[in-house]
């Protein structure tokens, strides 16, 4: 039940990120409003594209370990053990929601569909990956 839920949960944020109120420009506008603090503006004005990618990284990232989680609590051992075919699986299909994700945004009026943006989904999910296979090599070996 847990990992049904945590799998909505991140489906849910994956979406409400990729909609019109999360484009550069409103993520700017944010920004924006502590222009009164100098030091403060400067560095989230510095930062900010940072920010942004690691949205991908987290989301994408967060879709492969939660559909992992889900896929050997319903039908695995229930211990994360790793599975390679498992985790080729999982990454397609987590690629495709980062795909899907960059059309959704391009379908907000407000936001376009940006290559970097799908490389750094995809870099989110390799590096889930990695950590998926560290931790059972780790536990396991």
């Amino acid at each position: 039940m847990l990992p049904a839920v945590a799998l909505l949960i991140i489906g849910a944020i994956i979406w409400v990120l990729g909609s019109g109120s999360f484009g550069r420009a409103q993520t700017q506008a944010w920004i924006d409003r502590v222009r009164s603090r100098p030091k403060i503006y400067e560095w989230l004005n510095r930062h900010h594209g940072k920010f942004r990618a690691s949205a991908h990284y987290i989301e994408f990232g967060g879709l492969f370990l939660i559909s992992y989680w889900c896929w050997d609590s319903w039908f695995g051992d229930g211990i994360l053990a790793w599975h390679p075919w498992r985790a080729v699986i999982i990454g397609v299909i987590a690629a495709i929601g980062a795909y899907m994700d960059e059309i959704h945004q391009l379908r907000s009026g407000t936001r376009q569909f940006r290559r970097v943006d799908f490389l750094h989904s995809l870099c989110g999910i390799s590096i889930a990956a990695w950590i998926m296979f560290y931790q059972a090599w780790f536990r396991f070996s």
